[in-house]
């Protein structure tokens, strides 16, 4: 009796943990560019490729793969990217995505440098995959969000951290995009 109580327990407080997790999604970043800035963004680009989206894209495109470009993007089933012109003019606009409230992911990089942040957040982890992984990164022109699932190499939220670094928000945005872009 008291193992089927625990056992019970044990689920719904899974359960729970799971739906009080942090629902990442274009609209959660642009309520957070707002709450942090009290400016809504002016321009916005947002698309979401699902599985089947992104299988049919790849056999269209002449089988543009994941894993060419820079980043290891093997295995990468569904893509969500939304990319917003940062607010500007009022002082203490630059948006700090270290500061945002976080439940149910783990943060495996935070940083924050002078107007530039990032923060890569993952969860699902298999053996040496991810399943679900957000990269949310503001600099001085842009706010970039980006959802990626599918059996994700571990060193994916490093990589991704680094190309913010070194190439910035429209950097990572193009390395994104370029997985729906025709081979050459």
């Amino acid at each position: 009796m008291r193992w089927r109580l625990l056992s019970s327990l044990a689920s719904l407080a899974l359960l729970t943990a799971t739906a009080c997790a942090t629902s990442f999604s274009p609209a959660t970043i642009r309520n957070e560019i707002v709450r942090q800035t009290g400016q809504d963004p002016q321009r916005a680009f947002e698309f979401t490729l699902g599985p089947t989206t992104m299988s049919l894209a790849r056999a269209v495109l002449g089988g543009t793969s994941a894993d060419g470009g820079g980043l290891p993007l093997a295995g990468l089933d569904a893509l969500e990217l939304a990319v917003y012109e940062a607010p500007s003019g009022a002082p203490g606009a630059t948006v700090d995505f270290t500061r945002m409230p976080i439940t149910g992911w783990e943060p495996v990089v935070k940083t924050r440098d002078g107007a530039r942040s990032a923060l890569v957040l993952v969860r699902g982890e298999e053996g040496d995959t991810i399943s679900d992984l957000v990269l949310v990164a503001g600099s001085e022109t842009q706010v970039l969000y980006a959802r990626l699932r599918g059996r994700l190499s571990r060193t994916l939220p490093e990589a991704l951290a680094e190309a913010v670094r070194t190439e910035g928000t429209e950097g990572v945005r193009d390395e994104l995009m370029s997985l729906t872009a025709p081979a050459r």
